[in-house]
């Protein structure tokens, strides 16, 4: 042993002892100056050699009276003090507990075996870990057990904007396409809910957001090519009243549109439990599929809502004109004034998610021929919430579907979706649909080939389906209160204030083959994941730019993303334009316009009440 990896001796205190899997060391007031919570260390024993890291740390001094020693005046700076390290053991030879002996650095090599590498067929590089000496050593995921079957799913929590949770799962992803290949292959499809950070993923990082020495350093000894995704493709809603472009501020973002075959199937996302409990309401959609959606003759289909629209409407004017209860066959008009509103009211509510025409082909997330490395991003930021989790819950069901028929065309697909404590809430909550279907990926998707990846500020408040299904965590900085929720485990205190001031960057990782959380570092992102820190006037002032007051902008882009509004501005060529593309993708707040509209109710017609 050289005097420079040399860190202390270890400590074998009398009565109750030194048990199994732990083990105390005086640390060496000079060498010892590096360790820390989290350092990896080795005790070369008479059991053999013991690896595993620090978790707590506490110093130790000789006296025991306070008031003694504030009296002592002068003899303060002379009392002793030995600080004594906490270490819990990830590997030994025997399942006995430390002896006597001296404590050292740990090698790149003893901590591949202490945290399981040794034993895998299929090792995803997850971070690494600063050792003592300065340099760094890689820590790897168990491939079956995060992406299936032996287990699968990952859930990341951490405070908002300060844990980098989709930096840490994009990272991730990088490294799980390039740690697989022909008998592995690996896509991913992301639900992009807030922002534009996952919407770049096959561009350069841009201006203020470059790689540094160290981030290229990590990426080296993870293994993993330092450069942006290969094969993206985004998907996005249009542009609502018939403007061009989608909904993403990325331009050439694919349209997602869906006609009204493609959302029949699915209805109960959109119009809930109404659909099993009103028994009118039932039958008149089980008609209305066998007798019109799906008519033999091609000539007598209502297969859009264009053609939806104006059959309600024939129906319910002859209804009206031979004064008839009946608008069709046994189904009451009263019904089918409710159906017609509550059906042609999809189109916009859902912001040019529903074409009211025939949806033209390549317009939906594909279930077959995915290819390995490929990612495709659902780019949703711009919709309201329930809307969001339809387009979630129908997509995961139609990919889940085909992957449990062995046509998906890949053996593992990645699930990244964001917000678990809004779609996946421990209590209560409005998102049932896609939390039943999260459920579903969790509980059965690794026998499939899904694995759910999904991020929570408080895995504590997620449902705990969702959350307990989770093979692996990783957690970024943390609240107390949510460490000391109950669902971590019993965390020693030196580890949890460690997770407690987690800087950007870092994360503590829980897997099978880690006896305790082990804290990490990860490289930033090899790809754009914002706006160059250089760029752009705030959108504050884009109302100014416009000639508007803040109301009249307000107003101008209500049911607008920010970041598509801003989008939309830069690209005009003058305000007027600007003005004109704002308006016309604007949705109004129907709330606050029925307080200045007319009254349209027909005293003639009593069932528009319904």
């Amino acid at each position: 042993m050289t005097a420079t990896n040399h860190l202390g001796k270890i400590y074998l205190p009398s009565g109750q002892g030194t048990p199994v899997g732990r083990f105390d060391f005086i640390v060496d007031p000079d060498a010892g100056s590096t360790v820390e919570v989290g350092t990896p260390v080795a005790a070369d024993t008479a059991e053999g050699v013991v690896v595993g890291t620090v978790v707590d740390m506490r110093t130790v001094g000789v006296d025991s009276d306070p008031v003694a020693a504030d009296l002592s005046g002068e003899r303060v700076a002379k009392l002793n003090d030995v600080v004594v390290a906490n270490v819990q053991v990830f590997f030994s030879e025997h399942l006995r507990p430390v002896r006597s002996g001296k404590v050292r650095a740990a090698t790149v090599d003893e901590m591949r075996a202490a945290t399981g590498a040794n034993r895998m067929d299929w090792a995803i590089p997850a971070g690494v870990i600063p050792m003592a000496d300065g340099s760094v050593a890689p820590v790897f995921f168990d491939g079956h057990a995060l992406l299936g079957p032996e287990s699968a799913h990952l859930n990341v929590g951490g405070l908002s904007g300060q844990a980098a949770k989709t930096s840490y799962i994009s990272t991730l992803l990088a490294a799980a396409i390039s740690s697989g290949g022909p008998e592995r292959r690996v896509a991913s499809v992301i639900f992009n809910v807030k922002g534009e950070d996952l919407i770049w993923l096959d561009e350069e990082p841009t201006t203020g957001y470059e790689l540094s020495d160290d981030d290229r350093v990590m990426y080296k000894a993870l293994g993993v090519p330092a450069q942006p995704f290969r094969d993206v493709t985004v998907y996005a809603p249009a542009l609502p009243a018939g403007a061009r472009g989608t909904r993403s501020t990325r331009p050439d973002a694919n349209r997602l549109g869906w006609d009204l075959p493609m959302i029949m199937p699915y209805l109960r996302y959109f119009l809930g439990n109404i659909i099993y409990e009103d028994e009118k309401v039932s039958s008149f959609i089980a008609d209305f599929r066998a007798r019109l959606l799906n008519h033999a003759d091609p000539n007598q289909r209502i297969d859009t809502f264009d053609k939806l629209d104006r059959w309600f409407h024939d129906r319910l004017s002859e209804a009206e004109e031979t004064e008839t209860m009946y608008a069709w066959g046994s189904h009451h008009k009263a019904t089918m004034w409710r159906l017609r509103r509550m059906l042609m009211g999809l189109v916009p509510r859902c912001g040019g998610l529903i074409t009211t025409s025939q949806a033209r082909h390549g317009e939906d997330i594909p279930v077959e021929g995915w290819t390995h490395g490929q990612v495709i991003v659902v780019d949703i930021a711009g919709l309201s919430v329930d809307v969001q989790s339809v387009v979630i819950a129908r997509t995961i069901e139609r990919l889940l579907r085909s992957a449990e028929e062995g046509t998906l065309g890949v053996e593992h697909l990645v699930v990244v979706a964001d917000e678990l404590n809004a779609f996946a809430p421990a209590q209560g909550g409005e998102m049932a649909a896609v939390k039943k279907v999260l459920q579903r990926v969790s509980t059965q998707g690794r026998y499939a080939g899904l694995s759910l990846w999904g991020a929570g500020q408080k895995l504590s408040k997620v449902d705990e389906l969702v959350r307990d299904n989770a093979a692996t965590r990783a957690l970024g900085i943390t609240s107390d209160g949510e460490l000391s929720s109950g669902v971590y485990g019993r965390l020693p205190g030196g580890l949890a204030e460690r997770i407690a001031t987690l800087p950007k960057g870092w994360m503590a990782l829980s897997h099978y083959s880690f006896r305790s959380p082990v804290v990490v570092r990860f490289p930033r992102p090899a790809w754009r994941t914002g706006k160059a820190r250089t760029s752009g006037a705030s959108r504050a002032t884009t109302g100014s730019i416009l000639g508007i007051s803040g109301t009249s902008m307000e107003r101008l882009t209500e049911g607008i993303h920010p970041d598509l509004a801003e989008t939309l501005v830069n690209s005009a060529s003058s305000a007027g334009e600007a003005i004109k593309k704002l308006s016309d993708a604007r949705i109004p707040d129907m709330h606050r316009a029925a307080l200045h509209e007319p009254n349209g109710f027909d005293p003639e017609n009593p069932f528009e009440l319904d």
